[in-house]
């Protein structure tokens, strides 16, 4: 059985590898590792210049930019499991390189470099570190919800992840059952959602 994740179908077995799985097979030419890690992380990465003020244009530029610079020091990366962090570090070095007045992108030539070129940026974005803790928490949680049957993922995302949350007579009507019956499937669908989050 194949699960859709946004456009591109995967496997379940895909959308369980690892973020160093997925680096490592991305060093050896897999595109399809390649657009899983996009898939993964793409709302994360997006969210970060749009959370700081930027518009759509620039928020898509500085999501192609990190991809690319991904691309470009993929065999470089030290610590693949740490991706998640990188990218998030380098879409916060790029949104505040377009906050500040940069002229074109900055691709720092190594980790360090990057870090201490940051330490001399005052940061004054909304980018606080508590708000990245929110945009990793829900990215953990989108994450999460693709491993769910469908039915789960319907039910949960229409009630917590719109901006108004669907009524149970609506998310019934989608899912085909009744209104009364939603309440403690949504219950369920918690309690597997909660057991994948802490495994």
């Amino acid at each position: 059985m194949r699960r859709k994740a946004g456009t591109i179908q995967f496997s379940a077995r895909q959308l369980e590898r690892s973020d160093a799985e997925l680096v490592r097979s991305c060093r050896k030419g897999d595109q399809a590792a390649w657009d899983l890690l996009v898939e993964r992380y793409q709302r994360l990465i997006y969210a970060v210049p749009r959370r700081a003020g930027l518009s759509e244009e620039q928020a898509a530029d500085v999501f192609q930019e990190v991809f690319l610079t991904l691309l470009q020091k993929i065999d470089e990366i030290e610590q693949p499991d740490k991706i998640r962090s990188w990218m998030v570090t380098t879409a916060k070095f790029k949104t505040w390189g377009i906050i500040r007045g940069s002229k074109g992108f900055y691709s720092p030539e190594t980790e360090e470099e990057m870090e201490a070129e940051m330490a001399s940026i005052v940061d004054k974005s909304p980018l606080a570190d508590e708000l990245l803790v929110e945009l990793e928490e829900q990215h953990l949680i989108r994450a999460a919800l693709e491993k769910l049957e469908e039915r789960c993922r319907t039910i949960l995302s229409m009630i917590y992840l719109r901006d108004t949350a669907a009524s149970y007579l609506e998310v019934g009507a989608a899912i085909g059952v009744g209104e009364t019956s939603i309440s403690p499937m949504r219950s369920r669908c918690l309690k597997k959602l909660e057991k994948i989050l802490s495994g």
